[in-house]
């Protein structure tokens, strides 16, 4: 994507102003500021310098994070089955990305994007589209660009912002798609209103995370080991309240298995 086409999508998501990107794309300039974002291994970082719990706990991880997910050993299997009740996630995730299109030209948001493990054999059925990565960690955004590089995916936009202040302007992504992240989100009720401001209105919103009140072993593990090393991040939703947190959406289909729960939403006018 050109990065013209870029700064039409995009804003500074301090003052909400226009961004132009210098010659050589290592600096993005807030247009009426002094203000500038560095552009470090072509991620573009509005994130600059700032350091939070959630972000160190996924910089710490990103480098195993794909085998303990795509590839658990038989030790994590064990774990996660007494944990969550599942031993391995693969199923559970490709259920949650079956709810993708087969076929898609727009512009589609993934916030949090992780490491891309999931995604990357998707995001190839749409050449046409154009794909913005959002994550806190900058270890997880260079993980992602490995795998969609791996993949031929050369185009795939890499932003490090925070989802309680996108920097994309009002009504421009068609899909979003928001997996394991409203467990994490450190305010909820913020970080569902700018996924709602930034979606164009009948925009869809497909999302997962965990639901608390489900599996007391969950709950638990949950309490004692995640949040405290910034996984997890309370208040939690209740798998029957997950359709009015997301206020301004009208769930069309929703589920869950044991602990984590995946729906498929479109935007309110």
């Amino acid at each position: 994507m050109q990065n013209m086409e870029l700064t039409e999508i995009l804003r500074c998501p301090r003052t909400g102003n226009k961004l132009r990107f210098d010659d050589c794309d290592k600096i993005v300039h807030v247009a009426d500021s002094d203000m500038e974002y560095p552009v470090v291994d072509g991620i573009i970082d509005f994130c600059h310098g700032a350091s939070d719990k959630v972000s160190r706990a996924y910089d710490k991880v990103a480098d195993r994070y794909d085998t303990l997910l795509s590839k658990p050993k038989v030790p994590h299997r064990i774990i996660n089955t007494l944990v969550w009740g599942i031993g391995d996630d693969r199923p559970y995730i490709e259920t949650v990305l079956s709810y993708l299109p087969n076929q898609f030209d727009g512009i589609l948001l993934d916030v949090p994007v992780g490491t891309g493990i999931f995604t990357s054999p998707i995001y190839t059925r749409y050449p046409k589209a154009t794909i913005i990565g959002i994550d806190l960690s900058m270890s997880m955004l260079r993980k992602s660009r490995e795998c969609f590089e791996r993949d031929g995916l050369r185009k795939v936009v890499l932003l490090k912002a925070d989802v309680n202040n996108l920097p994309l302007r009002n009504d421009v992504v068609d899909l979003i798609l928001s997996m394991n992240g409203w467990h994490a989100f450190t305010d909820k009720q913020r970080a569902i209103a700018e996924i709602r401001r930034v979606l164009c209105t009948q925009g869809t919103l497909i999302a997962c995370g965990y639901v608390k009140g489900t599996r007391k072993i969950s709950d638990w593990f949950v309490k004692h080991f995640g949040v405290p090393r910034g996984f997890f991040n309370p208040p939690f939703f209740e798998l029957d309240d997950v359709p009015s947190q997301f206020k301004g959406f009208t769930v069309i289909r929703q589920a869950n298995v044991q602990s984590m729960a995946y729906f498929e939403a479109i935007k309110e006018e």
